[in-house]
């Protein structure tokens, strides 16, 4: 029964990991919604496991399951972006701040994350870019110690994963994108915390106001029947 459930779960995870590409890579496209039988045969899983697969992918904030649409492939609204960006400045600025005591046990995990984020960058993998940057992010919020503010805190940002795929897809210098992570490091490491807040508050604003203009041109091409 034991080795049942753990080759079913890790079964559904693997699911999850191709669905978790494909919409990342755009071939799964916001608002899109799936038929979990159809897809289930086509990959070769039993319907359970495909619905774990879409379970764990809701949690992730990349499907959402509604009673009377079933599943369907997640889409941010102008409303979604800003309340959550206003829920990011509520965390991480004040992460930084806090970062007064000890900084080790989280710097050595930053460096990591930022030079990942510049490789991935390099190599105009967008996907793998992203990933560095939520995990970069998502490091900051340890700086309160609060384990549970930081499970929150890795749902609230993965809803914006796949927006923030196609922000750094579509920019025009991503380049440019990548001293701001080594800028926020260097101020962390030196113990300038001001200043690293002030950095990551315009960071976030740089941010979020891409993230809508990306999101407004996708509707505009839309409604002027482009393929986008």
């Amino acid at each position: 029964m034991e080795r049942s459930q753990i080759h079913r779960v890790s079964v559904a995870d693997q699911v999850a990991s191709v669905l978790r590409q494909r919409i990342l890579k755009g071939e799964l496209r916001p608002g899109m919604p799936l038929q979990e039988i159809p897809l289930a045969a086509s990959l070769g899983v039993s319907r359970n496991t495909m619905r774990e697969a879409t379970r764990i992918l809701s949690l992730e904030g990349l499907l959402k399951r509604s009673i009377h649409r079933g599943v369907a492939v997640s889409q941010l609204s102008l409303q979604d972006v800003q309340e959550i960006y206003h829920l990011r400045r509520m965390l991480e600025i004040p992460a930084v701040l806090a970062a007064k005591s000890d900084r080790s046990y989280v710097l050595p995990d930053l460096k990591n994350a930022f030079e990942g984020y510049e490789a991935a960058v390099s190599e105009r993998d967008w996907v793998r870019a992203v990933e560095f940057d939520l995990q970069f992010h998502t490091l900051l919020i340890r700086f309160h110690r609060n384990r549970r503010l930081e499970s929150f805190y890795q749902k609230l940002i993965g809803e914006l994963r796949m927006g923030m795929v196609l922000v750094d897809r579509g920019h025009d210098d991503p380049g440019r994108l990548v001293p701001v992570h080594r800028k926020l490091y260097q101020l962390l490491s030196s113990g300038k915390l001001k200043q690293c807040a002030a950095l990551l508050a315009q960071h976030l604003d740089d941010s979020e106001s891409r993230l809508i203009r990306v999101m407004g041109d996708r509707t505009a091409g839309t409604n002027g029947g482009r393929k986008i």
